[in-house]
């Protein structure tokens, strides 16, 4: 059986990293959240206004979703990664405890 090494320091960076990254992405968030414009922002002296503003809306709500998305997704990254590195060290500190009763005996 091959043996598997896993350095959980680099783990927790790991999972850092990606929190970092959602804790910089959630004020571009709110940001967007509240780029709101009423219709006569799209008023340019012709009838059109309503679907440029239906556009902006539809754009800036698929926006704010892929960003809300994307912090979500990275703080759950974060956590999965801090799960994985501490069920190792927590393996770790059982067959080391395992270990130590075999050699002391």
């Amino acid at each position: 059986m091959s043996e598997v090494t896993v350095v959980t320091r680099t783990v927790y960076k790991e999972a850092k990293k990606w929190k970092q990254l959602a804790d910089k992405m959630e004020p571009v968030h709110s940001a967007v959240r509240d780029l709101d414009l009423d219709a006569t922002a799209f008023f340019i002296g012709d009838a059109n206004a309503a679907p440029h503003s239906q556009a902006y809306i539809s754009f800036q709500n698929f926006c704010e979703q892929a960003l809300a998305g994307g912090v979500k997704e990275f703080n759950q990254l974060a956590h999965a990664l801090d799960t994985i590195a501490e069920a190792y060290d927590r393996t770790d500190r059982i067959v080391s405890l395992d270990l130590n009763k075999i050699y002391t005996a």
